[in-house]
């Protein structure tokens, strides 16, 4: 299972793969159990399978009975609690049979573990999905705009002429004619956003003092009510983006959450960075065909509430327009937060395992 030209063939596999021996210590792992786990092959070499992250004392027992009976198992969705993204997984525990000696009961020298991803829809079909919803905003808000400006500035003009010359008992029915038009007006600049293109040029931001800025207009404006509890990766590198924008994103996912949070005395919301390595998407150029060259997204910010979650009808439609869980949520601002990760070459996700609440994956890549 070691030797080194063995060791190439695995590595090229995109499924995880760690090999034990009957002491369940780690004799190998490949480059995609790697970047799943989150750790180095040299790190867990000769370890115990049980300090791989995610792993626990079940799959410890499903090894140690493939040692001794030498069946083959396998395990759908199953549920890999990493420490900072729960994965559905489907597991296969395959024995190695060593040497073959006529007379001898088979003898099991390891077992192969194989990890393979059960989520559906991968990382880049579930991007380009977000990027043709967003793109399909995009035209209905420049069409929008276009149409619904000019005579929406119109009516107001109107009415507060109108204001001047009616009884004091009318007046109060032209004040509701310009509140309601500065509602939709409001409305509008919120939609907007869609008809807006990617940057020209992207620039170095530090994602850390993005984080930090965003806290402080929270906590000043609409989540007094809300603690934030920050697990940031000090050594993370500049990511490659807008400032702008990315503060803007972020801001909506955290008034996603602080809106949630409304009354709920133990509020929180935790904000994390980490750095992944393996995570690439292939982007697509202006003319919406995809790039040959595949674009590494390792930095890994993430903001969790301890909220209600997301009703499980509207998951796969909830970065489109106008859908929303709540009673009187407009569905525009995730929709606005997918937009802006599209126009940025990020991605952005929800973690669909897990269940203490919501919690929202930005995946982005590192100024050059």
């Amino acid at each position: 299972m070691t030797d080194v030209s063995g060791a190439a063939y695995l590595n090229a596999i995109p499924s995880a793969l760690i090999a034990v021996d009957r002491s369940l210590t780690v004799r190998f792992i490949n480059y995609s159990a790697e970047i799943l786990f989150g750790i180095s092959a040299h790190q867990v070499a000769g370890k115990q399978l049980l300090t791989l992250p995610g792993v626990d004392a079940e799959l410890c027992g499903l090894c140690e009975r493939v040692f001794s009976s030498s069946e083959e198992i396998s395990l759908f969705e199953q549920v890999l609690r990493l420490p900072l993204n729960h994965r559905t997984v489907t597991l296969h525990l395959t024995p190695v049979i060593g040497d073959i000696v006529p007379g001898k009961p088979v003898s099991v020298s390891e077992v192969l573990i194989t990890v393979d991803r059960a989520d559906g829809l991968d990382h880049q079909k579930a991007s380009e999905w977000k990027q043709e919803a967003t793109r399909v905003a995009g035209v209905m808000a420049a069409m929008l705009a276009h149409e619904v400006k000019n005579p929406l500035a119109g009516i107001r003009g109107a009415a507060q002429l109108l204001k001047e010359e009616v009884s004091p008992e009318q007046q109060a029915l032209t004040d509701l004619i310009c509140m309601e038009t500065d509602r939709i007006r409001d409305l509008l600049a919120q939609v907007e956003i869609f008809a807006a293109g990617a940057p020209e040029h992207k620039q170095p931001v530090n994602i850390h003092e993005v984080l930090q800025y965003v806290i402080s207009i929270a906590q000043t404006g609409f989540a007094p009510h809300v603690t934030f509890k920050e697990l940031y990766d000090p050594s993370l590198p500049l990511v490659a983006g807008h400032r702008d924008m990315l503060v803007q994103l972020l801001l909506n996912l955290v008034k996603n959450s602080a809106e949630v949070l409304s009354g709920k005395p133990d509020a929180t919301i935790t904000l994390t960075t980490t750095y992944r390595s393996g995570y690439r998407i292939r982007p697509k150029t202006m003319d919406g065909s995809a790039q040959e060259e595949m674009v590494s997204l390792p930095v890994m910010v993430t903001v969790e509430d301890n909220g209600s979650g997301i009703p499980e009808e509207i998951r796969s439609r909830l970065f489109e327009p106008f859908i929303s869980s709540k009673e009187e949520g407009r569905g525009l601002g995730l929709a606005v937060v997918a937009k802006i990760a599209s126009d940025l070459g990020a991605v952005v996700e929800l973690d669909q395992e897990f269940d203490k609440g919501t919690r929202f994956i930005l995946w982005l890549a590192c100024s050059a």
